[in-house]
């Protein structure tokens, strides 16, 4: 008999990010978009499945006249290049269940899920499927199968299930079970279902559905031109005192703005470091060109914000 699934923060993380970037507050919930994934890892020797990866491979497309999720060619490479990869490590790796997105309703295997389920588990009894829906998280509720019906209440719930066939064989007419798990490093608090829904919020603000690359490009460049007004219009004021012969006042004058542009650096900072992590949470095609383009602003940035912390620093000398 299998054991439990066992995930840790990071994956727990990933999966609820790639969740909430097609359907969170920033969309609306007409236009909200399930997700596909794939999990790697392997099973210890006392039948539990550890997840040592997940991997967002896609999510609800325009597919002729409907919006579905389902696989497309590539995405079929992909998983299995994941896959191969994942093989070759000691212990080796596979496939070992997947995972998808409910968002906003009932966290169950709907008839289309037990099918695609049926293609993870017939080639391994062991297969399972992650359901999610980060409302349940938010609201600490059961989302109600039927409109009508009584939501139920719920306690430190972290927003998702898993669910195994009960007998394959039966098919599209199987039933499921629900399948115990642990997320390993973490205890599941008040404190940790917090930070979870904080984290909703940060990926809600910084993960947007299409280019991260373009999309943060945007953000830092507004961010710029508020830091190099303040530089400009300092320098502009202290010739200003120079001319009114107030140069006691330059030194007070640049600590003051000096504060105010590290105000203005100060949430760039924060949000880059956020990203770091968000980065590599997106879809698997994407990853490589996300990932190269954020180091790219991320080194833009830093590297503007020390330039003008320099010359700041200059103009004390410099009137």
């Amino acid at each position: 008999m299998a054991g439990k699934v066992i995930l840790n923060r990071a994956i727990y993380r990933l999966i609820l990010a790639s969740c909430v970037r097609f359907a969170n507050a920033r969309i609306p919930e007409e236009e909200w978009g399930e997700i596909y994934g794939i999990l790697i890892g392997y099973i210890d020797k006392h039948k539990n499945i550890i997840i040592t990866e997940a991997y967002p491979i896609t999510h609800t497309m325009q597919k002729q006249f409907l919006l579905k999720v389902s696989y497309d060619n590539p995405d079929y490479v992909d998983a299995a290049l994941i896959e191969e990869d994942a093989y070759t490590r000691d212990p080796p790796q596979f496939i070992v269940g997947w995972f998808h997105s409910h968002p906003g309703i009932k966290v169950m295997f709907s008839s289309d899920d037990i099918r695609n389920q049926l293609g993870f588990q017939t080639n391994n009894p062991y297969a399972f499927g992650i359901v999610f829906n980060h409302v349940r998280l938010l609201r600490q509720v059961e989302i109600a199968l039927r409109k009508g019906d009584p939501e139920i209440p719920l306690k430190n719930d972290v927003g998702f299930k898993i669910f195994r066939l009960k007998d394959p064989s039966k098919g599209t007419q199987a039933s499921y079970v629900e399948v115990d798990f642990e997320i390993q490093d973490v205890s599941i608090t008040p404190e940790f279902i917090e930070e979870a829904k904080n984290f909703v919020g940060d990926v809600t603000r910084l993960l947007p559905t299409g280019d991260l690359v373009q999309f943060t490009k945007e953000n830092m460049e507004q961010q710029k031109a508020k830091v190099t007004e303040i530089y400009t219009g300092t320098e502009a004021y202290i010739k200003t005192l120079v001319k009114k012969g107030e140069i006691s006042r330059i030194e007070s004058v640049i600590e003051s703005q000096r504060k105010d542009m590290e105000r203005l650096i100060l949430p760039m900072d924060n949000d880059f470091r956020q990203l770091s992590e968000l980065m590599r949470y997106v879809e698997y095609k994407e990853r490589g060109k996300s990932i190269n383009g954020m180091n790219l602003l991320m080194k833009e940035w830093n590297d503007f914000t020390t330039q003008i912390k320099e010359d700041f620093q200059k103009l004390k000398t410099r009137y």
